[in-house]
């Protein structure tokens, strides 16, 4: 069975664990007052969420069906770093860049799956993202709704359906009908942002593998899993989600790109 049969509705959850055992590490994870389930039983909350979204759609966003499958695997991965950064403040249970980590651990996952590019750009789009809806309207965002939809890019419905299936999953005794509300109108605000900018182009993986490519190292690292002739589909798909949010900050395309195939090498190169 391939990995996009297991992510198929509904989730045979036995099968993601074996093939993804960093989840495994959530069983048991407490949350926050605001959460009622540990931090595996929410993503696995979160992937039913996501398909009752699909069905129902009350948040009224468009799914591309090429996009169906890498919002699957967001949905199961987007937590994937919450059981190594769970700490305490005040007795209260926080989960410190959580998202940031989150994506990193999302490319060395697809990476050893041999997910598709465009799997692995949503992938790791949507869980370095996950959190910024319902903080866009903040004055202490670092992601404001025109920067957010600049880093979602085609990915913004998606992202939408994600952040609401993550809400509607977190049901602790915190939890008021106003907070449910409030991210509803957020979602929906950040849909209407995000397809008044648009549209947003699909991303050229072949292009961006030319370009990724060019500026590679003269010499790669045998251990690195970046060879010098070409990147695999998964790592191309990350440098995509990675570009696309360092150059929502304001910075060239080229320079983004640049920074993240310096940042890739570093992080995959043996200590």
């Amino acid at each position: 069975m391939s990995f996009s049969e297991i992510l198929e509705p509904p989730l045979d959850v036995e099968r993601a664990l074996s093939e993804v055992p960093e989840l495994a590490l959530a069983r048991g994870v407490e949350q926050s007052p605001y959460h009622h389930l540990d931090t595996l039983d929410h993503i696995l909350e979160v992937v039913r969420r996501v398909e009752a979204e699909l069905a129902e759609g009350e948040i009224g966003a468009h799914v591309s069906p090429d996009y169906l499958e890498g919002l699957r695997l967001a949905a199961l991965l987007h937590d994937v770093a919450k059981a190594v950064t769970r700490g305490e403040y005040e007795g209260k249970a926080i989960f410190v860049a959580h998202d940031t980590l989150g994506a990193m651990m999302v490319r060395r996952i697809c990476g050893r799956l041999s997910v598709s590019s465009v799997c692995t750009d949503i992938a790791a789009t949507l869980t370095a993202l996950h959190l910024k809806i319902g903080f866009m309207a903040s004055d202490r965002t670092d992601f404001p709704p025109n920067r957010l939809v600049r880093a979602a890019g085609p990915f913004g419905e998606e992202l939408a359906v994600l952040s609401w299936a993550d809400r509607l999953a977190a049901q602790g005794p915190r939890l008021r009908d106003e907070h449910i509300e409030r991210h509803k109108n957020l979602c929906r605000d950040f849909l209407a942002a995000s397809r008044e900018a648009g549209p947003h182009p699909a991303p050229d993986y072949e292009k961006l593998r030319e370009e990724f490519a060019s500026g590679r190292p003269a010499s790669g690292c045998p251990h690195s899993g970046l060879s010098d002739s070409k990147p695999s589909d998964s790592e191309i798909g990350y440098a995509a989600a990675r570009a696309r949010l360092a150059a929502s900050g304001g910075v060239g395309w080229k320079e983004a790109l640049g920074h993240v195939r310096r940042t890739m090498h570093a992080d995959s190169s043996p200590s």
